[in-house]
């Protein structure tokens, strides 16, 4: 019996097979170290193939943020219950966050080394992970929160409020921590510090406890 022909990829599963090995080799050897010979390697097909679909290797990166950045997952993120207590909804969404930053770890990781070796992979990463997601989740609390708290001054507290979360991911990370036993209350924590600075009312039963760093 003949063997059976391999089907033929489609222009866009081939797109993201050249991501995916981007990614991975991005995440492994660092966006300036690596080459497009090696992403085609890792994506077995020819180095030709990837100009078909990319101009350059700065478009394969910026190709991966678009397709894999928090943007896209930040609608579904902030569509907490809003009869909920505020305290509950910014519970939420810092755990969603936490989530998203772990199972993209290699995203997350290649992106941070990368926006301080490169101005426009620092601008990109302004442009999309921080500035428009800060901007909805700015939307999203605004009507929770008192009229006297200006929007520049909600904007920093969130901004903060992730800004936090982001640090403790790269201590996490430093220190090879698989899971961070006290990530739940230095969560909560962050939230009441944010709370405060809001003069917003936690609207739950108590506060966490003060957590130190490891």
């Amino acid at each position: 019996m003949g063997v059976e022909k391999r089907r033929r990829l489609t222009a866009e599963e081939r797109r993201e097979k050249i991501l995916d090995a981007a990614l991975e080799v991005f995440s492994e050897r660092g966006f300036a170290a690596a080459t497009t010979r090696e992403l085609a390697a890792r994506a077995g097909i020819t180095e030709a193939i990837i100009y078909r679909h990319f101009r350059s290797k700065e478009e394969v990166l910026r190709g991966v943020v678009e397709r894999d950045s928090f943007l896209q997952h930040v609608p579904q993120f902030v569509s907490v219950d809003a009869a909920r207590p505020l305290r509950d909804q910014l519970l939420d969404l810092g755990q969603n966050w936490r989530r998203f930053v772990r199972e993209r770890r290699s995203l997350v990781t290649l992106l941070l080394g990368e926006m301080v070796r490169s101005e426009e992979m620092a601008r990109l990463l302004r442009e999309t992970m921080i500035h428009d997601a800060v901007s909805l989740v700015v939307r999203a609390l605004r009507p929770q929160v008192s009229e006297s708290v200006s929007e520049e001054r909600l904007t920093m507290a969130v901004r903060l409020f992730y800004a936090s979360l982001l640090c403790h991911f790269v201590l996490e990370e430093r220190l090879g921590a698989e899971e961070d036993p006290h990530a739940q209350a230095r969560l909560e924590t962050t939230v009441d510090l944010l709370l405060d600075a809001l003069g917003a009312p936690s609207g739950s039963s108590g506060r966490a406890p003060a957590v130190r760093n490891p």
